[in-house]
């Protein structure tokens, strides 16, 4: 090959890569995806439960602080945390309710998941379907566990497996 149309390749593979990274870096940083943080107001959502119920969450902060927990069926510190916020559930919940949010699964999977748990959960497990509140919280590793209070602020908010004592650390927020 010549000299010359060697330059020409190599100058136009150049081109090409610097156009397609300069293309990714422009959609990913319009993409406008922010991560819910402290002090930030709640994204409101409704969806359907796995009993079949709708919920929205707007309706809920008007009278109750409000513990969102996303999970998986896959997720092994999901499994360990769920009995120990079934139990604090159960101790009474007229001020604060506690919404388990599986991420993207089908109800099969939940169910089995669910029958492999030492106890029933008692508090409502709703089902995103299609991840849009997962995305609209930006949600990254499971579980994380978000705490609203009755004004829709998010005044607490932790990613990873919650302790007994941090569930009741995260009700006592909710209700502030």
């Amino acid at each position: 090959m010549k000299k010359g149309t060697r330059k020409i390749i190599r100058t136009g593979t150049i081109i090409t890569i610097a156009a397609l990274l300069g293309i990714t870096l422009y959609l990913n940083l319009r993409d406008g995806t922010q991560t819910v943080n402290v002090g930030d107001e709640a994204v409101d959502f409704k969806l359907e439960t796995l009993s079949g119920e709708e919920i929205q969450l707007s309706q809920i902060t008007d009278e109750k602080g409000v513990i969102l927990n996303f999970w998986g069926t896959w997720c092994k510190p999901c499994r360990e945390e769920m009995p120990d916020m079934n139990q604090v559930y159960n101790e009474g919940h007229e001020d604060y309710e506690i919404i388990a949010v599986n991420v993207s699964e089908n109800n099969q999977q939940i169910e089995q998941f669910l029958s492999g748990l030492s106890e029933n959960l008692d508090y409502p497990i709703a089902l995103d379907k299609n991840r849009s509140v997962t995305k609209a919280y930006n949600i990254g590793p499971l579980p994380t566990t978000i705490a609203i209070n009755k004004e829709g602020t998010v005044v607490k908010k932790q990613e990873y497996q919650l302790t007994k004592e941090d569930i009741y650390t995260f009700i006592d927020e909710s209700l502030e």
